[in-house]
């Protein structure tokens, strides 16, 4: 078996990207780098007839210079060159065209009538693009601005193939229409594609293997109006709850077998790259701007039935809402503005596990409160608490009972105490953090967070 297919990636063994690696970004002088190349045609290994020594493969291979807009082919030697092992990035869109898989599925035979029937019933008039589309679409290159010195990042976009649409179809040798080592068919496509840069139609073939199938995303958006849900949500200040992709970024809450596998995002804009569309969204669990590809429908969540009470705010009958005045659940999740010890400030999402009282000094402690004195204990420095339904609070240890552990609402204000909530953050993927309520600067309580976030199936 040869070490190189039809249809692989490879690149010049001078190309920053191996393997896996391909979210390098470029520097310096990134026209000095080489295209991805796709294997279209190989020849067996051979070896020198002196010494033995592996002289390699040749490998005909593709790849498109946007500038020229031309399909470029070259042959060269797998000595020469490195795999490039990528998996596709746009969930749903590309995939692969195995002509005789389908074939099998309609448990038709594998004669080359049956394949020509077969490109002619489900093949002609789609689209198609290179399968080197996401590498070359998601090169990057940064440089320094003048101004400030930062780092901006843009696309390297030298040699990204066009989507195009299948016109037509050839059997590379009419005589010998199947590869006698595969008994794959050797059918090549013509595409047909709009060229930038003769400002015109262009038209070339393809071997069938170096392509992929292009999901007509227009059909999916028209049929479901996937596009005006998105914009109305623009408008009416509404949210999605979305799946976090890839699922590699799901994680587990620390001290739970709880997986986060879902996201809350406000889209904010409605952007079409190169062959599929995308929304632009902010991400409420990771805190930023992400895009998502829209191949399927998304669900729709209105402010009010994502976001609960706000404090500080002020509630029906006037009175200013303090952030003390929020009554924290346990398991519940939380929206916080913080600021930490050295006053930076941040946005979270939280899941409360355990709310805390850490006490300075103790003795001090219950004398301020002195329905506690019948409490026998010498030292303490933190105790649980909870909520009553009048606002005040309860405090208790596991496993202890405090008699009379009422405690009133000024507590909150107490110099001799800090009101800590333990939680899972999940800014930190779902780390367990505490935070100090005297130092949150606002909360808002979300609705119902488990079914927003958690796995439930």
């Amino acid at each position: 078996m040869s070490e190189f297919k039809i249809g692989e990636l490879i690149v010049f063994k001078t190309h920053p990207f191996i393997r896996e690696f391909t979210n390098i970004k470029l520097s310096a002088y990134p026209e000095y780098t080489s295209p991805i190349m796709v294997i279209k045609e190989t020849k067996e290994k051979s070896y020198d007839k002196e010494t033995g020594r592996d002289i390699g493969q040749q490998l005909h291979c593709t790849y498109y210079n946007s500038r020229d807009g031309k399909f470029t082919d070259k042959w060269i030697n797998s000595n020469l060159v490195n795999k490039v092992n990528f998996s596709i990035l746009t969930h749903k869109i590309l995939a692969d065209l195995d002509l005789k898989k389908e074939l099998i599925d309609l448990k038709k035979e594998l004669t080359s009538k049956n394949y020509e029937n077969l490109i002619k019933e489900k093949l002609l008039n789609k689209k198609v693009i290179l399968k080197s589309v996401d590498l070359e679409l998601f090169k990057n290159k940064i440089n320094r601005t003048k101004e400030n010195g930062e780092l901006v990042e843009t696309n390297h976009l030298e040699f990204l193939p066009p989507l195009m649409t299948i016109i037509g179809f050839k059997f590379s040798d009419d005589k010998n229409k199947f590869c006698e080592k595969t008994g794959i068919p050797l059918i090549e496509l013509k595409c047909k594609w709009y060229n930038s840069h003769t400002k015109s139609f262009s038209e070339n073939f393809l071997p069938i293997e170096t392509l992929y199938s292009v999901t007509d995303t227009q059909d999916i958006i028209l049929k479901e109006d996937l596009l005006s849900d998105i914009v109305s949500s623009i408008e009416d200040n509404s949210f999605f709850n979305l799946p976090i992709f890839p699922t590699t970024k799901c994680f587990n809450l620390e001290g739970s077998d709880i997986k986060i596998s879902h996201t809350l995002g406000h889209s904010e804009a409605v952007i079409y790259k190169h062959y599929f569309y995308q929304m632009n969204y902010f991400d409420y669990i990771y805190q930023n701007k992400f895009a998502v590809t829209i191949d399927d429908s998304f669900t729709k969540k209105n402010e009010k039935d994502v976001f609960g009470k706000k404090y500080p705010d002020y509630n029906s009958r006037g009175f200013r809402l303090k952030t003390t005045d929020c009554r924290f659940i346990i398991d519940s999740y939380y929206y916080i503005r913080y600021k930490d010890t050295y006053n930076n400030i941040t946005k979270r999402i939280i899941k409360i596990s355990d709310l805390f009282i850490y006490i300075k000094d103790f003795r001090k402690f219950k004398e301020t409160y002195t329905n506690l004195n019948s409490w026998i204990v010498d030292d303490i420095s933190f105790v649980k608490y909870n909520y009553e339904d009048d606002g005040s609070i309860y405090i208790y240890l596991e496993g202890e009972i405090i008699p009379n552990n009422r405690l009133p609402k000024k507590i909150f204000a107490d110099d001799n105490v800090e009101i800590i909530l333990k939680t899972n953050c999940l800014l930190r993927k779902g780390k367990i953090r505490n935070f100090k309520i005297n130092s949150i600067l606002e909360i808002q309580e979300i609705i119902d967070g488990q079914f927003l976030f958690e796995n439930l199936s």
